[in-house]
């Protein structure tokens, strides 16, 4: 298998082709002071899981270079955070880059800590409306130097390399591109800083340690608005390549801001979407050093198929490690079918990414210390029930006879997933599922007895006598109106919205006009908003939020308001329903007070559910009971997963 194969990158030998590519995690690893021992231990795990190369987070090489919750190093902070780092990581056999960058115009300078100016080429206006400082021959070169000063603490404290961010709209990019630089001095030819930048980063690590840069492959804004295109980016990375300064070459797409969500797809997009450019750079360099390739590449087919295809010659699969860090341990050992595949959910990961990430299926990342500590604490084996099979009861039923319980579950349905399946009839979204089936797979391994079409009462709880019980069993859906309603207008809960459904009823909503309170602005009314435009309904969205969807995470912001805006959606911020009566629902501003009335075939409630926590006091008078999931309180699918895992480790 190629993609286990070694690879070489300069004068470092590389164990094998797969890599997980910068991204923001635990950002406080950079923090003065801050021992950085989250993000350590997380990239560790995935070294220990066998992946070949690891790129560090993005650092920021300047004072001049900022954003919200990221930090500039301290020196003698950050060398030993990265001797420790690359120690721990090199134990296991993998390779360590650190990737350098500098922010440039992007962000605001309000959310600066010293409020510092945006440092770019020209004085132009931001995509967040602010001018930045054109930097000076002066400043150009303070920041050549701290990219080099930079570089020259990573590998002299044990980093195998460095890379270079050219790509996502920052200071390199920036150089290239017409909208941004608009300069009559040397700098102001598109190549001029890159080369410099390129030549003299490479003069100060030496001819032995790694140096990669991170091109745009496509910074998706055409010439005529100010971008470059595809053409011209790889034009230009032709050139930056013929320097000799680097030993591979990595790509990503976009300017940053809404980009994001086109470079790091969500289950909307297609698996390997960027994998056509990469194949276009390898050929326009000639294949003259290794090219990584990236862009949704969850699984190992489609990231060997990507190697002898020729479209690449490493493969990032950043967040098929982070839904599964011992990804490249089990192909090693035979054992793909056991792989947890990522569900391109991105609700833990970049849609986390100003924050501590984890995964919606992956409750483990970020907490590999804790976990071990809680998993040192000797288990008395316990005979245990969990009393719902949603992914909360799921995953504590997995992880309860990991640890040494036997485990019943009992699932009052024919199946089990609880609410979840039903973005089995939501297009895309179905891939969601993909992280319940994981969990069932190991269920049918592990010493579980999957109990379905069972009810839990209280003589079958006194008949099975568990010593004790995980209530996990959801919550129900509402669909009261809070406003005076008639009921000449019917109202449907979320879930018979989704499903299509009245009364227990399936009816054609193609045609239909209807009114969506949107009271939570979160994932789960996002998906029964979308699967209601998909089935072509023309929806009204009501919601109090200054904005839509203020609970949702922004690469699905991102895919869909140009989904809902195109099929006609109309979104009402600051509004609530004022009352249904005669067929007639009236609509008030929140702030302003004016009203509007409109006529709809349907409404749906946006009122959240309710804890499904009938049973609690009956299972707390007969055994030690822990809860878990949206019996707490209704949350969504990544809450539940998480919890079933953590109360599963306190048992």
């Amino acid at each position: 298998m190629k993609l286990l194969e070694p690879i070489r990158l300069g004068s470092k030998e590389v164990r094998n082709r797969v890599v997980s590519t910068a991204h923001a995690a635990y950002l406080d690893f950079f923090q003065p002071g801050s021992t950085g021992e989250r993000y350590m231990a997380y990239q560790e795990r995935r070294a220990r899981g066998g992946a070949g190369m690891i790129i560090l987070t993005a650092m920021h090489v300047h004072e001049s270079s900022g954003l919200l919750n990221h930090f500039n190093y301290e020196e003698k902070d950050i060398a030993a955070k990265f001797r420790q780092l690359s120690s721990r990581v090199h134990e296991h056999g993998t390779t360590a880059i650190s990737q350098l960058f500098h922010y440039g115009m992007q962000s605001i300078s309000s959310v600066r800590p010293d409020l510092h100016p945006l440092w770019g080429w020209s004085a132009r206006v931001n995509t967040e409306g602010e001018i930045g400082h054109a930097m000076t021959d002066e400043e150009v070169e303070l920041v050549i130097d701290a990219f080099c000063r930079t570089a020259l603490i990573a590998v002299e404290n044990g980093m195998d390399g460095v890379e270079l961010h050219g790509t996502h709209g920052y200071l390199i990019q920036q150089s290239f591109t017409p909208m941004f630089n608009q300069r009559t001095d040397r700098w102001g030819d598109p190549l001029a800083f890159t080369t410099e930048l390129a030549r003299r980063v490479r003069a100060t690590i030496g001819p032995d340690k790694v140096m990669g840069f991170r091109t745009s492959a496509d910074d998706l804004v055409p010439p005529e608005k100010g971008g470059v295109g595809p053409d011209k980016c790889r034009e230009y990375t032709v050139e930056f390549v013929k320097t000799g300064a680097f030993d591979y070459l990595n790509h990503s797409e976009g300017q940053g801001g809404s980009h994001y969500a086109l470079a790091i797809g969500s289950y909307r997009h297609k698996f390997g979407e960027w994998l056509p450019l990469t194949r276009k750079l390898r050929e326009a360099i000639g294949a003259s050093i290794p090219v990584l390739g990236v862009g949704k590449i969850p699984t190992p087919d489609l990231a060997e198929g990507a190697l002898q295809n020729g479209d690449c010659d490493m493969v990032g699969m950043t967040r098929a490690q982070i839904s599964d860090p011992d990804l490249v341990r089990k192909l090693m050992e035979g054992k793909a079918s056991k792989i947890r595949t990522c569900t391109g959910a991105n609700q833990g990961c970049i849609d986390r990414a100003r924050y501590p990430i984890t995964c919606f299926q992956n409750p483990e990342v970020g907490e590999e210390n804790r976990l071990r500590e809680m998993d040192a604490v000797a288990t008395t084996p316990k005979k245990l029930l969990v009393v719902g099979g949603g992914p909360a009861g799921m995953k504590a039923a997995e992880i309860a006879a990991r640890r040494g319980h036997s485990v019943t579950l009992a699932e009052a349905g024919s199946i089990l997933g609880g609410r979840l399946n039903m973005v089995g009839t939501m297009g895309a979204a179905s891939n969601l599922l993909s992280a319940t089936a994981w969990i069932e797979q190991e269920l049918a391994e592990l010493p579980v007895e999957v109990q379905l079409q069972t009810s839990v009462d209280e003589a079958y709880l006194r008949a099975l006598a568990p010593e004790a019980i995980v209530l996990a069993t959801g919550s129900m859906p509402q669909s009261a109106l809070s406003c005076e309603d008639d009921g000449s207008v019917v109202v449907l809960s979320s879930d018979e919205a989704a499903r299509g459904e009245f009364e227990d009823q399936r009816f054609d909503m193609a045609g239909t006009r209807a009114l969506m309170i949107d009271l939570r602005g979160n994932y789960e009314s996002a998906l029964v908003l979308e699967s209601l435009v998909e089935r072509g309904v023309t929806v009204t969205v009501a919601t109090p939020f200054q904005v839509f969807g203020p609970n949702l995470g922004f690469t699905h912001m991102n895919d869909l308001l140009a989904r809902l805006l195109r099929k006609g959606t109309t979104l009402l911020p600051l509004t609530k329903l004022a009352k249904v009566a005669d067929g007639v629902a009236t609509l008030r501003h929140s702030v302003s007070g004016q009203q509007s009335k409109e006529e709809f075939d349907f409404i749906v409630s946006g009122a959240p559910p309710r804890a499904s926590d009938d049973l609690r006091a009956l299972c707390e008078s007969l055994a030690p009971t822990y809860l878990a999931g949206d019996v707490i309180s209704p949350r969504s699918a990544l809450e539940a997963i998480r919890e079933g895992d953590r109360v599963a480790r306190k048992i």
